[in-house]
């Protein structure tokens, strides 16, 4: 089965908030072996939701819309839905209470309708209750396409409880009866962690393995952050068994070629990584850290696990050549002749 995702909110075009609700629906999709294969963002424009959605059912079998299902005038999300379909609003009752969940007795007749426009969804479809927030989400199954659109909110929190625990047990009934008919796509993925190295050095240590792994259908990604790159193995066949021995062989291969580069897998962090390497130690390891020019970033990264006060010492942020000389002792002439930002200066224990 394949899947869009649409994510509406003239904000996300505008780039003034992240988008982090379709890196959640998309792992989660892929855990559940459907295959995201479009990605919408799309403004809070009745017009232009419909176009949108329009455009994602010639391509896919569930589409999912995130967004625009407040009680506010830019929400607008439930009429291009009913748009898309030709389809009219109407008034669920039944989620009066969660629409007006927040505000108690309701003097002005105004804000009351307001917030009841939570309560109107596309003729026909299935309304979701919301457990958090009080945007009521809806199913719409349009039986002769045998097509799927869940439109659910996006503030995150409501999206992912929404999500979590309405629209996945429905994708997996859904895509439970397909695999009965024909061979359901099984995914299977696995991210190895790497410090220390580029992309390019990588690409070009594994370049034959990427060969090998396009020949049992394993797909082989490089992500770069900030002091870490991410080799992300994606497994794909329509059995479960031979799914997983393809990405096990792949990632054993890729592990041995690159060996203490990788330092863990599944998003892992290097914090973490070091807490595992200390208690495997046994032994009463501590650690202080000297930084400069990060600020105080190293520090903060080793923090960030909980229970590293049980080997991290404390740090010092020697920003200054003068902070440097007095309170780390480093050479003062060193500096002078091979600059603060130098082998020479920094490795002075």
């Amino acid at each position: 089965m394949k899947c869009s995702i649409v994510n509406i909110g003239t904000e996300l075009n505008l780039g003034l908030i992240f988008n982090t609700n379709s890196k959640y629906i998309a792992e989660s999709l892929t855990e559940l072996g459907t295959e995201c294969n479009f990605i919408y963002t799309v403004r809070d424009d009745e017009e232009e939701i419909s176009v949108i959605l329009k455009e994602s059912l010639k391509h896919s079998d569930i589409v999912i819309a995130n967004g625009g299902l407040g009680p506010t005038d830019d929400d607008v999300t439930r009429n291009g839905a009913a748009s898309a379909l030709g389809l009219k609003l109407l008034r669920d009752k039944s989620l009066d209470e969660t629409s007006l969940k927040f505000i108690k007795n309701i003097k002005s007749s105004d804000i009351k309708n307001r917030l009841l426009r939570q309560s109107y969804i596309p003729q026909n479809s299935i309304p979701i209750k919301p457990r958090v927030g009080s945007a009521s989400g809806f199913i719409i199954n349009l039986k002769p396409e045998k097509k799927w659109i869940f439109c659910i909110p996006g503030v995150p929190k409501e999206m992912k409880s929404m999500f979590d625990t309405d629209v996945i047990p429905v994708i997996k009934t859904i895509s439970g009866s397909k695999s009965k008919k024909s061979g359901n796509l099984i995914i299977k993925k696995s991210v190895l962690m790497t410090t220390d190295i580029s992309e390019t050095e990588i690409e070009e240590k594994i370049k034959g393995i990427v060969k090998e792994a396009e020949k049992i259908n394993v797909k082989i990604g490089i992500t770069a952050a900030p002091g870490l790159i991410k080799i992300i193995l994606v497994s794909m066949s329509d059995c479960e068994e031979n799914c997983s021995r393809h990405l096990r062989r792949i990632e054993g291969k890729v592990k041995r070629k690159l060996r203490e580069d990788i330092y863990n897998k599944n998003n892992t962090s290097i914090s973490e990584s070091l807490k595992r390497a200390i208690i495997r130690k046994n032994k009463n390891i501590t650690i202080s850290v000297a930084e400069s020019m990060t600020g105080g970033l190293v520090s903060s990264m080793i923090t960030d696990t909980g229970g590293s006060s049980e080997y991290f010492l404390g740090s010092m942020v020697s920003y200054s050549n003068y902070a440097k000389n007095i309170l780390l002792q480093v050479n003062s002439n060193s500096i002078g002749k091979y600059g603060a930002v130098s082998k020479e200066a920094n490795c002075f224990i």
